[in-house]
């Protein structure tokens, strides 16, 4: 809706970490990390989505994260948006994604989405389902409107980089 080229990598994609990118030689990496870490060099900002779970980023999101090295991430922003069964959805997850981000040079724009009962907000394909006390389209602004803020910073940040 943004007019932006959206790149998704799948945690489920991933092998658990053996041996980071940044250990091969160069060019001798498995394809596989190598093709990913040409699609994060040519990135311009990232968008981190991860469940919470204990309190924390989802396992599988840190692991892609460790597959790479700082150089890879630097200079350029990021966004988190986190979901959860719970009322703070994800809140938690999204505080301790922060470090790690921040570690690896892409800083988090201030604003992060946190989505609370995902089970109920959420149809099976992430649409947002309808609130009986709601109209439709009163949801659908509500979230555009949450989101946005989010987008715009990291839109502002990603420009200015």
């Amino acid at each position: 809706q943004r007019g932006h080229e959206v790149t998704r990598i799948d945690p489920n994609d991933f092998p658990l970490l053996e041996k980071p990118y940044f250990a091969y030689a160069p060019g001798k990496a498995p394809s596989k990390l190598q093709d990913v870490h040409s699609i994060l060099q040519k990135a311009d900002g990232y968008v981190c989505v991860t469940p919470e779970y204990n309190h924390s980023p989802s396992p599988a999101l840190i692991n892609i994260l460790n597959h790479f090295g700082s150089s890879t991430f630097s200079f350029k922003p990021s966004a988190i948006v986190t979901y959860s069964a719970g009322q703070w959805g994800g809140t938690r997850a999204g505080v301790a994604l922060r470090t790690t981000l921040s570690e690896l040079g892409c800083l988090p724009v201030s604003a992060m989405i946190h989505i609370p009962t995902a089970h109920q907000i959420l149809d099976r394909d992430g649409n947002i389902n309808d609130d009986p006390s709601d109209n439709k389209r009163d949801q659908h602004e509500k979230w555009q409107k949450y989101c946005g803020r989010c987008f715009s910073q990291l839109e502002w940040w990603a420009e200015a980089c």
